[in-house]
């Protein structure tokens, strides 16, 4: 049977990184994403682009629009890419029975997704997890007197909002669309999980080493603690979910795992898999085990990278500096391919949209590529529809 895959965005490396081990196994991929040009746009591995409508813009839109290609393309198989799964976790309802979607229920990433309900589930599973309040909660007060605090958004992505508190700090204006949480000390470990049927078949683990903002663009990978793997089969276990799975790790001193958030979908974990096996995975295909790098491999994105280390260079911190340019000549570029040069040779131009909008704006380039799609600002912008602002107090008429 001919396999048509339908990715629901494909402006970042982690789509192109899919799109190319799905195309490897002989699949025919489609990419829909709100811009019009985006590095999978001119990849051979995809042989048809659509641009969308947003969905933080127009949901219905949208939701008519991927219907209609689903079947224009006889599409058989539809995985979700980055923030947009919440949404897509909505319209699988929606789609024929005889088109898989690979990723979470709706139930599931309204819980996962959610940094204070993903704590609950945590605990219910009986896995580690930090202390966290809604910020409006009377005992943040307690919590912010015992120990330093992380301030975030319950729905945040890409390190949005996203700030620390010294133990003993006054509360900055309480939001009910905020949290206050324990912060752990320890080293931080991130991964990614290929899961079927809730049991986690491979997982690649990693740690960022250069940083745009709070946003990881070079990485290197690490072995995944025995830890680890126990705690993320035993959050998963009976859940029935089949597709990418990634958290965010704080190993204390002890070795214990603390999982910080749940990201409930595809993250930068794939470019350390390899990638004929990761498209087998997610076409169902018969094959070994999962190929990850061994650790102390290294990875990039390539521009991402050295745009840090001229920040590093104008601002004379010259010990970041070399950091970087380490990262820059050491590590693999995720998007280059001899097979597949045109996304890297146009990365800039294709990105122009979002770096104009960056600096339109006055925004990160992580919260111009994400807030079109991201439940984060689907959210906020309902609230001012309504005329509530985001920390939930009324505006003036």
């Amino acid at each position: 049977m001919d396999r048509t895959v339908l990715l629901t965005l494909g402006r970042f490396p982690k789509a192109l990184t899919l799109a190319r081990g799905l195309h490897r196994q002989g699949a025919r991929v489609i990419v829909a994403d709100p811009l019009k040009r985006h590095i999978c746009s001119v990849s051979r591995a995809v042989a048809k682009n659509y641009q969308v409508s947003a969905p933080n813009d127009d949901l219905l839109a949208w939701q008519t629009e991927l219907l209609a290609i689903i079947e224009s393309e006889h599409i058989t198989d539809v995985i979700p890419v980055s923030e947009e799964i919440c949404h897509v976790g909505n319209l699988a309802t929606l789609i024929p029975d005889t088109v898989r979607y690979l990723g979470p229920s709706a139930q599931w990433l309204d819980q996962w997704h959610d940094k204070l309900d993903f704590v609950a589930h945590a605990i219910n599973r009986g896995v580690t997890a930090p202390s966290v309040y809604v910020a409006t909660d009377p005992d943040t007060r307690g919590l912010l007197r015992q120990t330093d605090c992380v301030l975030k958004p319950r729905r945040g992505c890409s390190g949005t909002e996203v700030s620390f508190i010294r133990r003993g700090s006054a509360l900055p204006t309480a939001s009910a669309d905020m949290l206050l949480q324990r912060k752990v000390e320890g080293s931080h470990l991130c991964t990614l999980s290929w899961v079927k049927d809730g049991v986690a078949l491979a997982t690649a683990s990693y740690r960022g080493t250069t940083y745009s903002g709070t946003v990881a663009v070079g990485f290197q990978s690490a072995a995944t603690p025995f830890s680890v793997r126990q705690w993320i089969d035993q959050f998963l276990a009976n859940t029935s979910t089949t597709g990418f799975i990634s958290f965010d790790f704080i190993l204390d001193r002890a070795g214990i795992p603390w999982g910080i958030e749940c990201n409930p979908r595809l993250s930068s974990g794939i470019h350390f898999m390899d990638e004929a096996w990761i498209g087998g995975a997610a076409l169902d295909l018969p094959q070994g085990p999962g190929s990850i790098s061994t650790a102390g491999k290294r990875a990039q994105w390539g521009y991402s990278t050295l745009t840090e280390a001229y920040k590093y260079l104008f601002r004379l911190r010259i010990a970041e500096l070399i950091r970087c340019l380490r990262d820059f000549f050491l590590s693999r570029d995720v998007v280059w391919s001899w097979r597949d040069p045109l996304p890297f040779l146009l990365m800039t131009p294709l990105s122009w949209e979002l770096i104009w909008t960056s600096f339109k704006e006055r925004i990160s380039l992580g919260d111009a590529s994400q807030r079109d799609i991201a439940w984060h600002w689907f959210e906020t912008r309902d609230e001012a529809d309504q005329g509530v602002t985001p920390s939930g107090d009324q505006r003036e008429p």
